[in-house]
């Protein structure tokens, strides 16, 4: 009860966030520096750019700016991960054009980091993706998917024909916890180079301080 509590919490902030930030980057300035490093976040199930507020924050109080970090958003309610991965291969490819066709470092929650690995795994994004940071991802699939039944919770199931497809390609850092309550078991989070966080739940991981510290950590 308390995981699918969970879920219906990350359900509602999703329809309250009607005033979110658009997903073309989160910036308010008319024009960015062609040379900064663009940061594309991609939020989990039934998120939305608005679960990033605090991290881009910390991020603009360390010194980047806001219209070098963009937030990439899909519908977890009726795309699989596969067409999301394609869609973000296509945002990507608008960001980069505005960076000098830089190399992007992607940030992911949750069902984003499937999403994220299709991209580097099938639609060519390993070669324009130089870092890739996870924040509690199923990266081998979750039990709580069992309780949903759109195309995403299908693809986040154990064992489900879209993990078969990426057999552990396209990870490369997993922060995971072992509080995290959504993704079950928790080393499901684990693929690539894996940090441990301490005492953090799966929603915490998106404004944690010391979640931030070890994005820091690996950018």
């Amino acid at each position: 009860m308390k995981m699918l509590l969970t879920l219906f919490k990350a359900t509602l902030l999703t329809l309250l966030a009607s005033h979110a930030m658009a997903s073309g980057g989160g910036s308010s300035e008319p024009e960015c520096d062609a040379n900064v490093k663009p940061i594309v976040f991609v939020h989990g199930y039934s998120g939305g750019n608005f679960n990033w507020i605090d991290i881009m924050d910390y991020m603009v109080a360390d010194g980047h700016p806001r219209c070098s970090l963009y937030g990439f958003e899909y519908s977890s309610w009726f795309s699989t991960n596969a067409q999301s991965g394609r869609e973000l291969a296509s945002f990507v490819d608008d960001v980069r054009s505005k960076h000098n066709n830089q190399k992007v470092t992607i940030i992911s929650h949750s069902n984003g980091g499937l999403v994220t690995r299709w991209f580097r795994v099938m639609e060519g994004g390993a070669a324009v993706n130089d870092r890739f940071i996870a924040l509690a991802a199923p990266h081998n699939g979750t039990d709580i998917a069992y309780a949903c039944f759109n195309l995403s919770c299908f693809d986040m199931r154990p064992g489900s024909n879209f993990l078969n497809t990426l057999a552990g390609r396209g990870c490369d850092v997993s922060l995971w916890s072992a509080y995290d309550g959504v993704i079950l078991p928790a080393s499901s989070a684990q693929c690539g180079n894996n940090t441990q966080l301490e005492n953090e739940n799966h929603l915490s991981m998106l404004w944690a301080p010391s979640v931030y510290q070890e994005i820091k950590n690996n950018l």
